[in-house]
């Protein structure tokens, strides 16, 4: 049980991670700063609490006893988290099985395991007479456990937000996981720093696929097939850099839905977290997976790359959990693959919610106008000196996040209570991914949005004032859409509810993250068709002599 406890500390520490400014030291700073943060017990009691949650609704459900559910959770997890399971179950499974048999609620077990020193942070209601105080044996437990190694394994390679595996240093990889070829279009020569994905083919060899668009070769006359058919065909990249919305941020509903949970549910527990949570593969920005009847996926990438095939693998998603403005200039943009020789690019700057949703609970801690327009102002100058000409960038603002408490804060949370007292629990332990949105009071609700809405109009201030300075690229500012998209899913009979990720209460969902694509392909092809590079009336050609280019 203990593991399973330990898993979703892993996981409510990722999401609540997203209310720290993300910087260039480790994830281990980063997390070891929120549990500072907290009060409680913190994200360890959240998990805690979750987790006997989960072992008691496992216990109901299949009609067996707790010790039962004990002995055989611990097979529903990959390798070495099954053995630590086992290690946590022999050692605390005791316990849980008396304080749950003497009627504790999930609550006031973590409180006897001294995962929680708080009473008053509950996310149950009480349900008997029971005050329950830390055993002691358990307390001393607690001061010797350490649960952060494990999970930093994984953490501590992407802590630099670039690929782990990068044999040639170009910030591109083979692998998909770890910040690899998920997030950026793959390598095609990991051993070879002047073949990268992106960059302006220099024919020096028409074998050599050096921009990995998986075109390569020369005709009769010896011409490469790359000028040919992408010279001149106006072939760009997309980028997008922001926070956790733009990497597509996603904790499967099914880890914390009691009736869902079976052996396969955590069969890539290990996979997920070496993606940090975050889909990008098949986000609303640089998705590229198929999409299929049950996970519809589009993109702009993905777009881009059918309007003309050139543009294959050329995509890098620099969205990073909990970014802040301050962060995309200190950490995030000098993570950028390009230069001025390379291809010109789309670049989407979107900080939806991290600069208001700050993890200290007051709101003296938001970021103000003035802060706000100097991080982006030193952000577009980064990107003035390293961007290729004719690129464009997109700012999207920040979100309207009032309609979070109005859409979920009676709706019933996968684990099995209502949104308004899980928004209320995380905030009385302060790991809340964004305390002034999901928050029952409405007067820091509104004084949350309305500093979203001053931030907003930063992007126009610069837009007005500074348009005119970069000569790499010009700018649009688009509104976060998800108004735009709520209304389109309701005209097709859909409610608001469902376009929001059900386990964090804050995301947009897989569905979102497709009417955002359609959105954003769809107002730019009308305001700003330039952004988007011709069609390559080439493309059938491309088709008929490379397939799929090698996929990716």
């Amino acid at each position: 049980m203990a593991s399973q406890s330990f898993v979703f500390l892993c996981v409510l520490l990722l999401l609540s991670s997203s209310c720290i400014e993300a910087r260039p030291n480790s994830l281990f700073e980063r997390l070891k700063e929120l549990q500072v943060g907290s009060t409680g017990g913190g994200g360890g009691c959240a998990a805690c609490t979750i987790a006997v949650s989960l072992l008691d609704q496992l216990s109901n459900i299949h009609n067996k006893t707790i010790d039962h559910v004990l002995e055989e959770i611990c097979s529903y997890f990959p390798g070495e988290v099954a053995i630590t399971c086992d290690y946590f179950v022999v050692t605390l499974g005791p316990t849980i099985i008396k304080l749950i048999t003497t009627g504790a609620n999930p609550d006031e077990v973590c409180h006897g395991l001294a995962f929680c020193t708080d009473p008053t942070c509950a996310l149950w209601p009480r349900s008997s007479s029971i005050q329950t105080q830390p055993i002691p044996e358990m307390i001393q437990f607690q001061k010797r456990w350490n649960p952060w190694d494990w999970l930093l394994s994984i953490l501590e390679r992407v802590g630099n937000h670039k690929p782990d595996e990068d044999f040639d240093d170009d910030l591109f990889s083979a692998i998909p996981y770890l910040r690899g070829s998920y997030w950026r279009g793959k390598d095609c020569a990991d051993n070879n720093a002047h073949v990268y994905p992106g960059r302006v083919s220099l024919n020096l060899d028409p074998q050599v696929d050096d921009n990995c668009n998986g075109i390569y070769g020369s005709d009769a006359n010896g011409t490469s097939w790359e000028d040919l058919l992408c010279k001149d065909s106006g072939a760009r990249g997309t980028i997008v850099v922001g926070d956790s919305a733009g990497a597509h941020f996603e904790i499967p509903p099914d880890w914390l839905t009691a009736s869902q949970i079976n052996k396969n549910t955590y069969r890539d527990l290990l996979e997920r977290l070496s993606l940090e949570l975050d889909l990008p593969h098949k986000g609303g920005y640089t998705g590229f997976f198929p999409s299929t009847t049950s996970v519809p996926v589009d993109s702009v990438y993905k777009r881009m790359a059918a309007r003309n095939l050139c543009n294959h693998r050329d995509f890098q998603n620099l969205g990073v959990n909990g970014a802040r403005s301050g962060a995309v200039y200190d950490s995030i943009i000098p993570t950028l693959a390009r230069t001025p020789k390379d291809k010109p690019v789309l670049l989407f700057l979107e900080l939806i919610g991290n600069d208001v949703c700050s993890g200290h609970h007051t709101l003296d801690s938001m970021t103000t106008p003035q802060e706000f327009k100097q991080n982006i102002l030193k952000t577009l100058n980064y990107l003035e000196a390293n961007l290729p000409s004719n690129s464009h960038v997109v700012f999207v603002g920040l979100a309207d996040g009032l309609v979070l408490w109005d859409t979920l804060w009676n709706r019933t949370h996968p684990i099995g209570v209502e949104y308004e007292r899980v928004y209320d629990y995380l905030n009385c332990l302060n790991i809340s991914p964004c305390w002034v949105w999901m928050n029952s009071n409405q007067t820091v609700r509104e004084a949350g949005q309305a500093r979203a809405d001053a931030l907003n109009l930063v992007y126009g201030e610069i837009m007005k004032e500074y348009g005119g300075q970069y000569k790499q690229f010009d700018m649009a500012y688009y509104d976060f859409p998800f108004k735009a998209i709520v209304k389109q899913w309701q005209q097709m009979g859909g409610q608001t509810w469902q376009l929001i990720e059900p386990v964090d209460g804050f995301h947009p969902n897989q569905m979102a993250n497709v009417l955002m694509a359609r959105y954003f392909w769809d107002i730019l092809s009308k305001e700003h068709p330039q952004f988007l590079g011709p069609q390559n009336p080439k493309n059938d050609v491309i088709y008929k002599m490379f397939g799929d280019q090698g996929g990716y």
